[in-house]
């Protein structure tokens, strides 16, 4: 058994997902397995997987017999690994060579630590690392001047869980920290990402409360935006996007309830317990606000991580 699994949740994913798999099979550490959970593609998904499935003995091919939706999938992909350690890779997104190594080894070393990532950088559409302004610590858009800050390292470190529950909620903007390596037994510890934009978030804080975050500095991890970005869509599409089952409901709602929901069985005292549900109150109480600045690109539009061909 590989010591590492990496899940590969992906829908239509033509346009970026060799390079994503060759920059997987480019790293410099080589323990791990990469499971490709295919949403019924209409594209040339199957084919491009199932050339990489016979190149390469580490790589498994899964198609959906339907489009579960975006969060079905995602964990599915997770449902469907063995490995001690488990990733989310999104199709379209790029690592450096040194990602997993230096993941792996902040796992390896540091026993109270369940997540480990490293800094996140902005690519474009064709791969190319957008410029950085040291001055506001923001990555530039060349073409249209906006600017993408990324989510701090430091989310998740603290040694008091009540902080690193309050550092998710108020300053996991992109939710990247998803993208990080986990603990797989503490990840079967949460309700993994429930049906709504911003579960990523949910899931996050439920794992902020059963152990810390590491990051390392460098940033290794490559976050690509481009004109499929589920950024783009309208709240209709996106729900679509995330779920098929067609039910309507409403996003803020589900959102309060999986974050009052998350010390639920966690091993925290009652007071902690408690004062999360203040900071849950506290936090709700500027979604108006929030809303009013879906424009920000610090708030990444709808709060999770993953983009739009990961259906």
């Amino acid at each position: 058994m590989p010591k590492l699994s990496i899940g590969v949740p992906v829908f239509n994913g033509q346009a970026f997902l060799s390079e994503l798999l060759d920059s997987l099979l480019a790293q410099t550490y080589r323990d791990f397995e990469i499971l490709i959970c295919d949403n019924a593609s209409s594209d040339r998904t199957p084919q491009i997987c199932r050339v990489y499935e016979r190149h390469d003995s580490r790589i498994h091919y899964v198609r959906n017999e339907r489009n579960l939706g975006a969060v079905a999938n995602f964990n599915r992909v997770f449902e469907l690994s063995t490995a001690p350690f488990f990733k989310w890779a999104a199709h379209d997104d790029l690592y450096h060579e040194a990602y997993l190594d230096a993941c792996v080894r902040l796992l390896e070393e540091n026993s109270d630590i369940i997540l480990s990532h490293t800094g996140t950088a902005f690519i474009d559409d064709k791969g190319e690392v957008l410029p950085f302004e040291r001055e506001t610590g923001s990555f530039i858009d060349p073409n249209s001047g906006r600017r993408y800050w990324a989510d701090a390292p430091s989310i998740g470190d603290s040694p008091v869980p009540i902080n690193r529950f309050w550092q998710v909620l108020a300053r996991a903007r992109w939710g990247t920290h998803m993208f990080g390596i986990f603990r797989s037994d503490v990840l079967r510890q949460t309700s993994l990402l429930p049906n709504f934009a911003g579960s990523d978030r949910a899931m996050l804080a439920e794992l902020a409360l059963l152990g810390r975050f590491r990051c390392t500095k460098e940033p290794l991890y490559l976050k690509r935006l481009h004109a499929d970005a589920s950024s783009a869509l309208s709240q209709s599409e996106l729900k679509t996007f995330l779920s098929t089952d067609g039910k309507r409901y409403s996003r803020r709602l589900r959102q309060i309830k999986a974050f009052f929901g998350a010390p639920r069985g966690k091993p925290i005292d009652n007071m902690s317990k408690l004062v999360c549900f203040v900071l849950v109150a506290a936090h709700s109480a500027k979604i108006i606000a929030q809303l009013l600045g879906q424009n920000d690109p610090r708030r990444a539009t709808h709060g999770y991580g993953w983009r739009g061909a990961a259906r």
